[in-house]
């Protein structure tokens, strides 16, 4: 099992993560063993605690980084007021990586249901967003932006649109309502 080509240490880390990334959206994360994800990446349990102390750390490093730093990496830095052509590109941009990573978000998102001692990653999304949104001088209350905003992009995980154009659409359209414009 590990007679596997050696990895430095990131890259055996990046290996275990995407492999638990697939296992876990398949099983989830309660129906997932140590065992199962050792074995999806081809090593053995020993060299996977090696790297990670728990199943928990290893769906913590595969999650966060697709939640936060997607979410701030494309969020243009904005002093003042931005215009519906922005606030649409923002939109789409967020719409359009739910929906290319539609699997690892609904897995996300049906943990937290499960188990909710843990780590409160849609609260730690969602004040993220807040503070970026914070910055562009919109007319509505930060907490009411977000519950728009977030209801709005859970509906395209759970009603897929495929085609880039409906969700440009969405997105203008979204925009001009935020903004106050027809």
């Amino acid at each position: 099992m590990d007679n596997v080509k050696r990895l430095t240490p990131e890259a055996r880390r990046e290996q275990i993560i995407q492999a638990a990334l697939a296992v876990f959206i398949d099983k989830g994360f309660s129906g997932t063993t140590t065992a199962e994800l050792a074995k999806a990446a081809g090593i053995s349990e020993v060299t996977l605690f090696r790297h990670f102390s728990s199943k928990q750390e290893i769906f913590h490093a595969g999650v966060e980084p697709i939640l936060f730093e997607s979410l701030t990496n494309d969020m243009p830095v904005i002093e003042g007021k931005i215009d519906v052509e922005g606030l649409s590109t923002i939109l789409f941009k967020r719409i359009k990586f739910l929906a290319d990573h539609r699997g690892i978000i609904k897995l996300i998102l049906n943990e937290h249901l499960l188990n909710q001692n843990d780590v409160n990653v849609i609260q730690k999304m969602a004040m993220t967003f807040g503070k970026l949104l914070s910055s562009y001088q919109l007319a509505y209350d930060e907490a009411f932006l977000i519950r728009l905003f977030m209801g709005s992009f859970l509906s395209f995980l759970y009603l897929p649109v495929e085609d880039d154009d409906s969700i440009k659409a969405f997105a203008n359209e979204l925009a001009k309502m935020i903004l106050g414009r027809n």
